[in-house]
């Protein structure tokens, strides 16, 4: 399952695939920066092929899955590579879930090994970060709001409660636009599960309304004109 990539032509014909793909476009800069054993472009393939293999064979079962799970772990020599191409493969599935009937049921089973990994939610906010940057340049990808839909229906409520308070911490940083965004979706995402995530839609709609409020001081009425003394307060 593990592809490995022993020549540098190898490697470039890999990456020259990888740069049309969505999810690399969004993960490739938090992947490499945790260096694991395996490469860039080798992570990326493992992925995709575990990815596939699991939609193939239409392994939705938690319980099945783990046999599969099991069988990739023996053929990583690092336990971060291991995890690393679990959270891809799930990225990989989230892009997916519109195009593959069952990407969505096999990622749910999924998601659960892969929130065993302590880095997740930490790489969840890098990648919501740089998700958000590419809707900015009109590169329209969502793949981590589904994270969203997902973690809380299959997981325990205070495991679904972390992650979505790291997924609030994370759009604080964002546009208005793109904290709106999250905020339908956690709007959602609440109602569908007894409003155990108000706390966290509050923090974020006030945040945002927060950002949103332009007030401009004016000391005088020359101050509109370019002259350097205009206040300009953003609360």
């Amino acid at each position: 399952m593990i592809v490995l990539l022993e020549t540098p032509e190898k490697r470039r014909d890999i990456r020259l695939r990888l740069y049309k793909d969505d999810v690399f476009l969004i993960a490739h800069e938090a992947i490499k920066s945790l260096k694991p054993s395996l490469t860039l472009e080798e992570l990326f393939a493992s992925a995709d092929q575990f990815t596939f293999f699991l939609l193939e064979n239409d392994i939705s079962d938690r319980d099945i899955m783990q046999y599969e799970i099991d069988s990739l772990k023996a053929e990583v020599s690092d336990e971060l590579s291991f995890f690393l191409i679990l959270s891809l493969s799930f990225f990989k599935l989230s892009a997916l879930r519109e195009t593959k009937g069952n990407a969505e049921k096999v990622a749910r089973a999924l998601v659960g090994f892969c929130q065993e990994y302590d880095g997740f939610t930490d790489l969840l906010k890098q990648l919501l970060k740089k998700e958000q940057e590419r809707w900015l340049d009109s590169k329209r990808v969502d793949l981590l709001t589904y994270e969203l839909k997902c973690i809380p229906k299959e997981v325990l409520s205070t495991d679904g409660l972390t992650v979505v308070n790291s997924i609030v911490d994370a759009s604080l940083d964002l546009s208005v636009e793109g904290m709106q965004h999250i905020e339908n979706v956690l709007s959602e995402v609440n109602d569908q599960n007894g409003h155990q995530y108000q706390k966290d839609l509050n923090r974020l709609r006030e945040a945002r309304k927060k950002k949103s409020k332009t007030l401009f001081h004016f000391e005088r009425l020359n101050d509109i004109h370019d002259n350097g003394q205009v206040i300009i307060d953003s609360k």
